[in-house]
């Protein structure tokens, strides 16, 4: 099944993953980092790593906005 793996800032790419697999799974098999500094958002919610992706499914990382204050 395919589902589109969004980095914001970096890249986009769409995978074949099987069933069962994790948002953690998707993200290694996208070729991405497994990087703290994203959040992760599953058809725009909120996901944990050990989510299951399901088919059609666009996985968000979104990097975390720092800084700020005067």
């Amino acid at each position: 099944m395919k589902v589109k793996v969004l980095c914001l800032g970096r890249a986009a790419k769409e995978i074949e993953i099987t069933d069962g697999t994790t948002v953690e799974q998707a993200i290694q098999q996208a070729g991405f980092p497994k990087d703290s500094a994203y959040t992760r958002h599953l058809n725009g919610v909120p996901c944990f790593d050990s989510d299951i992706v399901v088919e059609g499914a666009v996985l968000t990382l979104v990097p975390q906005v720092k800084g700020g204050g005067w």
